[in-house]
């Protein structure tokens, strides 16, 4: 049986809407706007994510040149592709929410008083180490199904002749 991967197709208004057209005719890659609505916690703070670099860590997994995508489609319509590649890998979304949120603390702190809301009591060290340890390939996810929020990265662009369109 067959499984697929989805990717968003975002409203017209949306900030990071890419036209139907677009992907048919580009596929999907890292510099796709799209991507931008996907979390993506090993590319917030780039210089910590590679000074906690475990050693088991693929050399493919550059943050940079990664797709976001969803394991289900997205309401109401997505694109979808078949699973392609062996360079999928799956981590914790709410382990990238802290991530997120603990940047924005200590990126504005000084700044707005809204910032502390954003403090997560740990440093960004300690989410970026615990988010490297969340890692799995996107079989062993499968298996173990363990994020409440799986955040799935491709790090090969997605071939527009793979990729097709679902509505709900």
């Amino acid at each position: 049986m067959t499984k697929f991967l989805y990717h968003a197709v975002l409203p017209e208004d949306h900030d990071h809407h890419v036209s139907i057209e677009e992907i048919m005719k580009e596929g999907i890659s890292f510099s796709t706007q799209s991507n931008n609505w996907y979390g993506n916690g090993g590319e917030v703070k780039p210089l910590i994510t590679d000074k906690v670099r475990p050693l088991k860590a693929p050399m493919w997994a550059n943050f940079k040149k990664a797709s976001g995508a969803n394991l289900e489609p997205h309401v109401p319509k997505s694109f979808y592709f078949p699973i392609f590649t062996d360079k999928i890998l799956v981590f914790d979304g709410n382990i990238t929410m802290n991530i997120y949120d603990q940047a924005f603390y200590e990126e504005n702190k000084f700044t707005f008083e809204e910032a502390l809301d954003f403090d997560t009591g740990e440093t960004l060290e300690y989410w970026i180490k615990r988010y490297w340890d969340s890692m799995m390939t996107l079989e062993e996810y499968f298996s173990k199904k363990t994020y409440t929020k799986p955040e799935v990265l491709v790090f090969e662009s997605v071939p527009r002749e793979i990729i097709q369109i679902c509505e709900k």
